[in-house]
């Protein structure tokens, strides 16, 4: 849609208008046709759409500069674009920048009184343009967030698992750092459930989760793998490493009062990362690890032999 309008005063602009700004129209042009490309062949034009708004907003100081007026009309709409192109804080910087440029651009022709009126206007849309952008990203992030995480327990769920253990077993091959696995399995909770209810069960779930995201790093990864088992990524890890984590968290799980009445304990089984290891094949391990400790009487860890 913007092919149009900017194509149209651009000719107008050569022909009968000002030759430099039909330049800079021109180079605006040739941003939103490599956006459009970019958008269609990956999807990714951000970059493209930044330049765009950066070449008109140059065109449109300049046109302020030469016309005055006419040209900060157009900066009204232009400021609050800044806010969604940029992050919010560039967004509120670049969008400063502009508009005081147009201003002073504009005091080449206009009377400072008018001026100082566009200041107050274009001020005030800013403003607004920067309350309804943060009220945008907040939403986004906030969809972001329960598209990846289990709503029960505040966990990693599963869409998210193979890209992080991809993302760590490329950085591995890379820098040679080991990374670790945990697959964590409550032991006996069915019986929570048939026992107390499933209301009981899911707060259970949810104190488990809180105790395991309280014992390991920030940067580690939890996540929910199904039912009342779970998994944690564990960058930067090796087998022993891990295996004193899983240790730790069988114990705390141990001594542990759930709902003020009920003690549980888990079985863990620990699995570092090799070199000719697939995901698929990793993953396996680990519960060929987590099934050993179950078959050896649960309550406890086992590691993937090596």
């Amino acid at each position: 849609m913007a092919i149009l309008p900017l194509g149209g005063f651009m000719l107008y602009h050569w022909f009968w208008g000002s030759q430099p700004l039909s330049l800079f129209l021109l180079v605006a042009l040739s941003t939103v046709v490599m956006s459009l490309v970019q958008e269609v062949r990956y999807r990714d034009s951000l970059p493209y759409r930044q330049m765009f708004v950066l070449t008109c907003s140059a065109a449109i100081v300049y046109a302020c500069y030469q016309v005055g007026l006419r040209g900060l009309i157009y900066a009204f709409p232009m400021a609050s674009v800044f806010f969604f192109t940029f992050r919010l804080s560039h967004g509120m910087i670049t969008g400063t920048l502009f508009s005081t440029a147009c201003l002073v651009a504009a005091m080449n022709i206009e009377e400072p009184v008018l001026v100082f009126r566009f200041a107050i206007g274009i001020t005030i849309c800013m403003i607004f343009a920067a309350i309804f952008a943060f009220i945008v990203q907040r939403q986004k992030d906030d969809l972001a967030r329960q598209a990846s995480t289990d709503a029960l327990t505040g966990a990693l769920n599963r869409k998210l698992l193979p890209e992080k253990l991809e993302s760590n077993v490329q950085l591995s091959r890379r820098n040679g750092t080991p990374v670790s696995l945990l697959l964590i399995d409550l032991d006996h909770f069915k019986m929570v459930n048939d026992q107390y209810g499933h209301l009981v069960g899911d707060q259970v779930l949810i104190d488990f989760a809180a105790l395991v995201t309280g014992r390991i790093r920030t940067y580690d990864n939890f996540f929910r793998f199904g039912g009342e088992e779970f998994l944690v990524l564990l960058p930067q890890t090796s087998t022993k490493d891990a295996a004193v984590l899983a240790e730790s968290i069988r114990c705390l799980i141990q001594d542990a009062s759930f709902n003020n009445q009920i003690r549980l304990t888990c079985s863990i089984g620990v699995s570092q990362w090799q070199p000719d290891d697939s995901i698929e094949s990793w993953l396996k391990a680990c519960d060929n690890a987590l099934y050993e400790a179950k078959t050896q009487g649960r309550n406890r860890v086992a590691l993937r032999p090596i």
